[in-house]
């Protein structure tokens, strides 16, 4: 069932022009259901090249929360990583919130990882966010290629609040440490927040107002993660790609 969800999404974004294709996330699975009635919430990990969560609310399940988390390490120069976060409102009154953090240790020679989030809604009072932070870890790389996207679409949708947000972290040549659980477990926080808040972002401000503020909420988000990711590692730089897009 999530595989067909996963590709139902997968299918806007083609017919949209243009994000890349990954399958859904795989590994441990342990989902959480909130106490809150119509709510649910669900936690993927995985050691995956592919790390993907999807947030589709429906009628019966109106405000859904996906999150999924990688850390994975690989010497191979064909590899490429891919982390993708999508939620998508298609019900009235809807709330999607997706958000995936993966960490990838290239090792090889040649480095290839994309980064994609994309949301997209369909309804009255619906809200779809998604969040996507990849950090790429390169100690011996003699060729880097990286890509970072976001989209969002509105289809029509009233009252809508739907806005996405790629953020990605490259670390070229040598750290001194991993990064650690507890840094991990920062990242994942700030990011919901960020997750939360763009679905925050007032509709009736219109999209003049409401895409400057969530890109300021997203760079303000990236910056924050960049500190914590350079004091945790050891590392004396990294490169920071961010793009958000708001619905229109």
């Amino acid at each position: 069932m999530r595989a067909k969800l996963v590709k139902s999404v997968f299918g806007v974004i083609i017919l949209a022009g243009g994000m890349l294709l990954v399958g859904p996330a795989t590994g441990g699975v342990s989902p959480a259901d909130a106490s809150a009635q119509g709510m649910h919430l669900n936690t993927h990990r995985s050691s995956s090249l592919d790390t993907a969560s999807t947030a589709i609310p429906t009628a019966g399940q109106p405000t859904v929360e996906d999150s999924a988390q990688s850390t994975v390490r690989t010497a191979s120069s064909t590899n490429k990583a891919a982390s993708v976060s999508m939620a998508t409102s298609n019900c009235d009154g809807c709330s999607g919130v997706a958000t995936t953090f993966q960490v990838v240790y290239f090792d090889g020679k040649k480095v290839n990882a994309d980064n994609s989030a994309a949301a997209w809604s369909s309804c009255v009072g619906c809200s779809s966010s998604a969040v996507s932070v990849q950090l790429v870890v390169a100690r011996r790389a003699a060729a880097l290629t990286v890509n970072n996207r976001a989209l969002a679409l509105n289809v029509e949708c009233t009252e809508c609040t739907t806005t996405s947000a790629a953020i990605q972290f490259v670390i070229s040549g040598g750290t001194r440490r991993d990064l650690s659980a507890q840094a991990k477990d920062m990242i994942t926080q700030i990011q919901a927040e960020l997750g939360q808040r763009l679905q925050s972002t007032p509709h009736s401000q219109g999209l003049q107002r409401s895409a400057p503020q969530a890109k300021s909420l997203a760079d303000d988000t990236a910056a924050r993660l960049a500190q914590i990711i350079l004091k945790d590692v050891g590392a004396a730089s990294v490169q920071r790609h961010v793009d958000v897009q708001s619905g229109q």
